[in-house]
């Protein structure tokens, strides 16, 4: 598995993740404050999860490269947090 394989397979499950939990926290009825938070956990750990992961590697260009991969997807996250939640808002 190459990086480029490694990067959208873990994007793609971390997108799917956002999605679903925006989604279901929704259904559940939750408060507005409490929707927030949940997405709000549910973008920034994965990757802390992974860039701290990478940090005991202790490989700099590791670091640096997927560092800044996993923020710009964190940034993804975010956006795709509040487009589902626009979208959740009138459909359900």
């Amino acid at each position: 598995m190459n990086a480029v394989t490694a990067f959208l397979l873990i994007g793609s499950i971390y997108l799917v993740i956002i999605a679903y939990g925006v989604v279901r926290t929704r259904k559940r009825g939750l408060p507005p404050r409490v929707r927030l938070i949940a997405a709000a956990i549910q973008v920034v750990v994965p990757p802390a999860v992974l860039i701290g992961a990478l940090l005991l590697t202790g490989d700099q260009r590791m670091v640096a490269t997927w560092g800044t991969l996993l923020a710009m997807l964190m940034v993804a996250g975010v956006f795709l947090a509040m487009c589902t939640e626009i979208v959740a808002r009138r459909t359900l």
